[in-house]
């Protein structure tokens, strides 16, 4: 028999406030609009949040999600005004909204079914982070080149409700590469993990403040609190050390963040001795990461070919409030490493996002934009040819990929170092005046490990 599951939903009453027109007719807000029940043929899975009004269904790999056929109760009175055929055979491997009404009233509730999938969501052997690789089911972790790699243990999390099969031993001899085996549903699923040893040189990152405990910038102290929490021995240098001389020639990479009130940045990065440094090391094959008004930075190291950074920026003296949805970005370049093993919604193929819904943001933006008003005419391709940047995302809203560059990278083959930029409202450390949690503070911290693993030597 096949196995069926009934989502039942309490039944309930939106109110909606209403004017009445100018014939007086009678406005209806007796009926309910919430479904009953909803059922679906051979789901595995099935999955209801009222809050949100969405609906997820998980079927065997087998399935034809194109070809389903839902069953739907409703309260008295109440129809489905979309689709146009409700209970199917229906496509919703694409996000489907079915709209119920019941006189005067409607609600909407978004229905998606995907197939079974259980993914290795994060690995680390030690403090050396794995990069994940979703779509070819593999992870790569680098790892000191001089270290013996026969007995290490790893740590990961996985699918809730998936179950590892192997390896079952707690110390694991990497010497060649391990297969992990996951069920979920009486289906299997397998990632390969790999030790790539390497010369890992630690990552430094740049601020104002003489050390860590004197930063000021919340955003800023931030990001710091994350690497040094995250990645092996990562060294704080003060601009007033680049200034002195310091050897930066013994970092991976440099990470320039600041992100305060205003697209400006302190008057020390603009110091002769300090640019002339961070330009030598990028010269020479140094990664550099500009976050936040830190892009700014770009024109005096010489980034891009005609010395611009960005042409649209917006609300740099905003107050921090509650944002109405969910923030992040469309990925433009979906086989870019730095978007490795990022969290996205069932359903999504290149959007990610970065802030939740109601998380408190400034919302600093700095990005290219392409449309017609620039001289560009939502041409990429021109200003890649003039700047030298290369769009990796854009704004989450831009469906042709052609409107924005939310990151950018420069990646020159003059010996020059890598280069990643982004200014963008959803790239926020910080969310301020006691915000609800971030949901999608997983994706910063994995979009951020991935841009600086890299941009390193």
């Amino acid at each position: 028999m096949k196995k069926i599951i009934i989502l039942l939903l309490s039944l309930s009453i939106f109110l909606f406030l209403g004017c009445s027109d100018d014939k007086g007719e009678k406005i209806d807000n007796s009926g309910s609009v919430k479904i009953s029940s909803f059922i679906i043929d051979g789901a595995k899975e099935l999955t209801f949040n009222e809050n949100k009004g969405i609906i997820r269904a998980i079927f065997p790999s087998t399935t034809d999600l194109t070809q389903l056929e839902p069953k739907v109760t409703l309260p008295d009175g109440a129809s489905i005004a979309s689709p146009e055929k409700p209970e199917g055979p229906i496509d919703l491997s694409k996000e489907t909204t079915y709209r119920i009404v019941n006189g005067n009233l409607y609600h909407d509730y978004k229905v998606l079914a995907s197939h079974v999938n259980a993914q290795i969501i994060s690995f680390a052997i030690g403090k050396y982070k794995g990069n994940i690789n979703h779509k070819t089911r593999t992870i790569t972790v680098p790892y000191p080149e001089n270290e013996s790699v026969t007995d290490l243990t790893p740590t990961f999390s996985i699918t809730n409700g998936a179950t590892l099969v192997s390896p079952t031993e707690t110390s694991l001899d990497f010497t060649n590469p391990i297969k992990f085996e996951l069920t979920l549903y009486d289906e299997t699923f397998i990632y390969e993990a790999t030790i790539v040893p390497a010369k890992l040189l630690p990552i430094a990152f740049v601020g104002e403040a003489q050390a860590p405990s004197g930063i000021k910038e919340a955003d800023n102290k931030a990001a710091w609190n994350w690497l040094d929490g995250t990645f092996v021995e990562p060294q704080y240098i003060s601009l007033d050390e680049i200034k002195e001389g310091l050897d930066l020639s013994n970092f991976g990479v440099i990470w320039y963040h600041h992100d305060d009130n205003g697209l400006s940045i302190p008057n020390a990065a603009l110091n002769v001795d300090v640019v002339n440094a961070l330009k030598a090391y990028h010269q020479n094959g140094g990664g550099l990461f500009l976050s936040g008004s830190a892009i700014t930075l770009g024109t005096q190291l010489e980034i891009s070919k005609d010395g611009v950074m960005f042409n649209n920026e917006w609300g740099w003296t905003n107050n921090s409030s509650a944002i109405g949805d969910n923030w992040g970005m469309r990925i433009v370049k979906t086989d870019h490493p730095i978007f490795q093993g990022l969290r996205q919604e069932i359903g999504e193929s290149d959007r990610f996002y970065l802030q939740s819904k109601g998380v408190n943001c400034k919302g600093h933006n700095a990005i290219w934009n392409f449309e017609s008003w620039t001289g560009y005419d939502f041409n990429v391709a021109a200003w890649t040819e003039k700047n030298g940047g290369f769009q990796l995302a854009t704004r989450i809203e831009d469906e042709a990929m052609n409107m924005n560059a939310t990151i950018a990278e420069y990646n020159y083959t003059d010996g020059r170092g890598k280069v990643i930029t982004i200014a963008h409202e959803s790239y926020d450390w910080y969310n301020e005046n006691n915000s609800i949690e971030n949901e999608y503070k997983d994706n910063l911290n994995t979009l951020t490990n991935n841009i600086l693993n890299y941009l390193s030597k």
